[in-house]
């Protein structure tokens, strides 16, 4: 009941503060057209939004808290990659761990494997069976030439889109074949980085064609590091400088004509691997990716009121990784220890989706989704023995009999049903579930509800609720011949209850927003080191508090600036104590200045609190640190040439990302971060 009462307080809290700055701005926008104030716009530009009901709407009516970027917003901000882009959204952090792979926490939930957060390129869901995520390798850099926007919701949203949809989806919406001509990019800049992007689309008729081709390549930012989990001993390679190279080909087509669409996109990435993954510096690794998905869809309406698509699809996802887990010379490894895990995913599904306005205030869509999921040729290739650490002598093929996870198959069937209706013009509401059946792992329900309550001309409330599961992923099901752990298949999934409340206001050229939200996560999967075996188990409760503000204004195409401030408390459900790696505190500001027609300047600025440490760690807490992002654009000054020149963490801020090993406190400096580096890009337009 106490627990109850404060979680009431802080929401009251939430809203008193909403009222008050809306009170602010109110009196603030009086004084101004007082003293006769002229604003450069009237009013905001209204942004739309797919993701949240599968269906295009205006932005301030879904039923759901979601930032919307478009494409030039990307640009004018620098943008290198995905990760750039969701770094400043509210709620939204980025870390690193020890091999160097991009750690994305959202709403204070931060995992290894980032696999909490659905990824989408138009609406096709990127996933690795094995890690459960989009993000943990492969599409945490996307490159986003081909984006025409970035939707990202926060909050459940497996009431739509099923596993892992758990606290944010994030869905890239491509860019048309009405592009209409064709642009060439490339780019060079610190650390010897060389990037090249070629895009163009075509339309005739009903036939639209677009595509992208985008190459990166950079030996990595120049981080030392200072100290490993052997520093001091004879063999040790610190200090030394982290493997941060990365190598990585991208390939989208989009071709649509009439009711049939296809979608294809190829990537490819390979890369080092920062320390290393046993925490000791290492200079033999390499870590290939290589993903490919097609997908088919036709869609047709039958009258005004009814309509069906039908899609079908295939992706395939591999990797080899090449790991140095001990440098030469250790005791008993006088050439140091290789193994080199390799795997192969591919899915093959369906969904079939109908839309029905069973009246004009009411819009109904039911579908049904089937995922066959095959995890094969798995494979690992050592120069020593699992079980004992005895060095073989050579690499071999030690799969028959110390193989690392299983060749398994997934099947996946799930129905949904979702309902919006306009109670009046200014009152929507908006319900749904969807049930999903893993044959692995049995079924699961998840409902969501949004009310959304324009209550005003230019103000609006929002009331949410939604459930959302995470699927156990097959390394925690699978993983076998490990000594560290093992998998457990009797795992049940992680699930989450989200309450969230919303009060937006717009005046003019501006708009503030305030978000209050409370999750509960019931079923974590963590590795269970008390029993005798020690393997994965659902074992963790969490809950979790959150404030989001944003203010922002928008003059003109090229002046606007967006403040946003986050709030968050993450605790441990049956001890009360503060979860460890995640700030309490994160503010970030962006400016964007059209200078002259000629040049465009626009900075980023990101403040990131202190992070606790996690228990039996006994050093300090992780400071806090700010970065500075500056990208100018020089354009129209000759033909359709543009150059943009871009600097990232301006000031050369010196910070790091925590080791999470406790008391082991295996790396003593944690894991450092990029300081200052440059990138100019040259581009054309035809």
């Amino acid at each position: 009941m106490f627990r109850f009462g404060k979680r009431l307080l802080t929401g009251v809290a939430a809203i008193c503060a909403m009222v008050a700055i809306f009170s602010v701005i109110a009196a603030a926008q009086e004084i101004g057209d007082e003293l006769g104030d002229i604003s450069l716009g009237d009013v905001l530009e209204i942004k739309y939004i797919e993701t949240a009901t599968k269906r295009k709407m205006d932005l301030r009516k879904a039923p759901a808290i979601a930032t919307v970027i478009t494409a030039d917003e990307i640009r004018n901000m620098g943008a290198r990659d995905l990760m750039d882009v969701l770094k400043m959204v509210p709620g939204f952090g980025v870390s690193i761990n020890e091999t160097g792979s991009y750690m994305f926490e959202a709403r204070g939930v931060r995992t290894t494997y980032s696999e909490k957060i659905v990824v989408m390129v138009d609406g096709h869901r990127l996933y690795d069976s094995y890690y459960g995520s989009a993000l943990y390798h492969l599409f945490n850099d996307l490159s986003l030439e081909k984006a025409k926007q970035i939707e990202i919701v926060r909050g459940p949203g497996s009431a739509l889109y099923g596993a892992n949809a758990f606290v944010a989806v994030v869905n890239i919406i491509t860019k048309e074949g009405n592009v209409d001509g064709a642009e060439v990019s490339v780019a060079g800049g610190s650390f010897n980085t060389k990037k090249i992007s070629v895009l163009g689309g075509k339309s005739s008729g009903d036939l639209k064609v677009f595509g992208s081709f985008d190459y990166a390549d950079t030996e990595g930012a120049d981080v030392t590091i200072e100290a490993d989990s052997i520093a001091g001993a004879p063999f040790s390679m610190t200090p030394g400088k982290a493997d941060l190279r990365v190598e990585k080909t991208e390939a989208f087509l989009k071709i649509a004509s009439g009711n049939l669409s296809f979608r294809g996109h190829f990537a490819k990435k390979d890369e080092g691997s920062f320390i290393g993954f046993t925490n000791i510096l290492t200079d033999e690794n390499y870590r290939k990716y290589e993903y490919f998905w097609t997908e088919l869809r036709y869609a047709k309406s039958f009258t005004e009121k009814f309509s069906a698509s039908l899609r079908t699809y295939f992706d395939s996802f591999e990797f080899e990784h090449y790991l140095e887990l001990l440098t030469e010379g250790m005791p008993g490894h006088p050439d140091g220890a290789i193994g080199v895990p390799s795997l192969k995913n591919r899915v093959l599904g369906a969904e079939l989706q109908f839309d029905l306005d069973m009246s004009e205030h009411n819009h109904l869509i039911f579908g049904f989704n089937f995922d066959h999921i095959d995890q094969y040729d798995v494979t690992y290739i050592a120069d020593y023995n699992q079980f004992t650490m005895e060095p073989l002598g050579s690499l071999q093929d030690v799969t028959p009999k110390g193989n690392y996870c299983k060749n398994v198959i997934r099947k996946i069937w799930a129905a949904y049903i979702q309902d919006e209706w306009e109670i009046r013009k200014n009152l929507n509401l908006t319900a749904g579930v969807r049930y999903d059946y893993y044959d692995d792992f049995g079924s699961t329900v998840n409902p969501r509800a949004g009310l959304v309550w324009n209550f005003w001309k230019n103000a609006d409330m929002k009331l949410l609720y939604g459930q959302a599961f995470r699927a156990p992923n097959f390394a925690e099901l699978y993983t076998i011949n490990n000594p560290v752990g093992t998998g457990n298949p009797d795992l049940e999934p992680e699930t989450v209850q989200t309450y969230e409340a919303s009060l937006g206001y717009r005046f003019g050229s501006h708009a503030a927003n305030i978000n209050y939200f409370h999750s509960n996560i019931d079923d974590q999967i963590f590795y269970d080191s008390s029993s005798s075996s020690v393997r994965f188990a659902n074992m963790v409760s969490q809950k979790i508090d959150g404030i989001e503000i944003t203010l922002d204004g928008k003059y003109s195409a090229d002046n606007y600036w967006k403040l946003s401030y986050t709030w968050q408390d993450p605790k441990d459900a049956d001890t009360d104590e503060e979860l460890p790696n995640v700030p309490s505190h994160r503010v970030s500001f962006s400016l964007n200045w059209g200078i002259t027609k000629y040049l465009n300047a626009h900075t980023d600025i990101l403040w990131t609190g202190k992070r606790p440490r996690v228990s039996g760690d006994t050093r300090d807490d992780m400071p806090s640190y700010t970065t500075v992002d500056m990208t100018l654009i020089a354009k129209n000054f000759y033909k359709n040439l543009e150059i943009r020149g871009m600097i990232h963490n301006l000031f050369d801020e010196e910070y790091e990302d925590p080791d999470m090993s406790g008391a082991q406190q295996l790396i003593p400096d944690d894991y450092p971060r990029a300081g200052i580096s440059a990138l100019v890009e040259f581009s054309y337009r035809f």
